[in-house]
């Protein structure tokens, strides 16, 4: 694998990003859960951050994706373009660092982890594997286009 390109941040949503804060709304619980898991952090990343939609309130967040398209609708104030694989943090950087359905983006997924382990001591990931069995009845029986679509661009999570 060519390492500079994938330090590279992907530009994916840059190209379909545009109104993801209108049409993607957090799930309540599941940002509870995500609330909790972070539990006392005062400083929080949140690598792969879109728009911000599971970020815990009144904690000092630092939002990290490498679509400019998503960092421009997230409402924070600290918003960095890069990837996953590359942060460019010093270890020890924040309290917690946060990634929610984003992993199966990165190119790299064990660095990708790796440098959340380096710049935080807790780490909260939240995903889905695409090679997960059983999957979903409708991708076997209606959309296996889709299946193949998402298999061929995701990263497995194993």
């Amino acid at each position: 694998m060519d390492t500079a390109a994938a330090d590279r941040p992907s530009a994916t949503y840059d190209r379909i990003g545009f109104g993801h804060s209108d049409i993607r709304r957090p799930d309540p619980q599941l940002h509870a859960l995500i609330g909790q898991a972070l539990g006392d952090a005062r400083t929080v990343v949140n690598v792969g951050a879109g728009t911000g939609s599971y970020e815990p309130e009144g904690v000092d967040v630092t939002a990290v994706d490498p679509s400019q398209v998503m960092l421009d609708q997230h409402p924070g104030t600290k918003r960095v373009k890069a990837g996953a694989q590359a942060l460019p943090f010093a270890d020890g950087s924040f309290d917690a660092a946060m990634a929610i359905m984003t992993v199966h983006h990165w190119p790299d997924l064990h660095r990708g982890l790796g440098e959340l382990r380096r710049v935080a001591d807790r780490q909260v990931v939240f995903t889905w594997d695409p090679t997960h069995r059983p999957e979903l009845w409708l991708l076997e029986e209606y959309l296996p286009e889709i299946r193949e679509l998402d298999h061929a661009r995701f990263t497995p999570v194993t």
